[in-house]
């Protein structure tokens, strides 16, 4: 019942984050962050309807469609860390393009690794373990991208609207539970799903309630101090790695050589 209660207040949350992205004119300014609200609301329609219309192994049904919907969310998802990133390092295009590429680069490797594993043991348990692995290393990655956001923001004094601010605390918050979350259930095993059915559902709520606040309007990034030497830091760290990569080719060749 609680677990019921919860998934109706997620859905009446995002319904609201999107009305209101809308009204305020939002959806353009955070694309990746509403099609990843949006997606889940579908997604989340889409099971309850295979549950409601399968005639028969309607739990079997439900599990499957559950784990696909979980897994598509979950990619979709990806794109919330890109629209942190984008937003915060847009005035430095180095390193923005630099960011963009690795998070890309992370994400595509993990989901692509999960595409070839239930490929080849294609049956429902495998879906389910697949996608619970794939949670719990897709939320690490995102865990290690926002806490190295967070250290640039300090580091270089960055500062940040409260669109954003509330974006990364939600979003924040959600993962950090979500790993705590998976890790005591792998420890535990089955006998744990009913805390896991309930903790993550209302930090899912929580972080919701924190996105609706914080986006109610839509609030420019403020601009930053031109003197940052972020991107100045960037270009000195990408000639050095550029200067170490040459080396070690050289050294290769002279080492291959008879």
């Amino acid at each position: 019942m609680l677990s019921l209660i919860l998934w109706q207040l997620s859905l009446g949350l995002r319904v609201v984050i999107l009305v209101r992205g809308f009204s305020a004119n939002a959806l353009r300014q955070f694309p990746f962050f509403f099609v990843y609200v949006l997606s889940s609301v579908a997604a989340d329609i889409f099971v309850y309807w295979t549950w409601k219309s399968a005639s028969t192994n309607s739990t079997e049904v439900y599990q499957h469609s559950y784990w696909i919907a979980q897994f598509l969310t979950l990619l979709i998802g990806c794109g919330i860390v890109l629209e942190i990133f984008r937003h915060i390092l847009a005035p430095y295009p180095g390193a923005d393009k630099f960011a963009t590429a690795v998070v890309l680069g992370s994400f595509a490797l993990i989901f692509c690794f999960a595409l070839v594993y239930n490929v080849i043991a294609p049956d429902s348990s495998a879906l389910h373990g697949t996608t619970f692995v794939l949670e719990r290393n897709v939320r690490t990655v995102q865990a290690v991208f926002l806490f190295g956001i967070l250290a640039v923001i300090t580091y270089y004094g960055l500062p940040i609207g409260r669109n954003l601010k509330g974006m990364i605390s939600g979003y924040g918050l959600y993962i950090v539970t979500s790993l705590f979350t998976l890790a005591a259930r792998a420890y535990a095993g089955p006998r744990l799903n009913s805390t896991w059915n309930v903790v993550q559902p209302f930090a899912y709520d929580l972080s919701l309630a924190i996105w609706m606040v914080a986006l109610w309007s839509y609030q420019a990034n403020p601009a930053p101090d031109p003197a940052v030497p972020l991107e100045e830091d960037y270009e000195a760290l990408a000639r050095r790695t550029k200067r170490t990569l040459a080396s070690m080719r050289s050294h290769l060749t002279r080492t291959g050589r008879p």
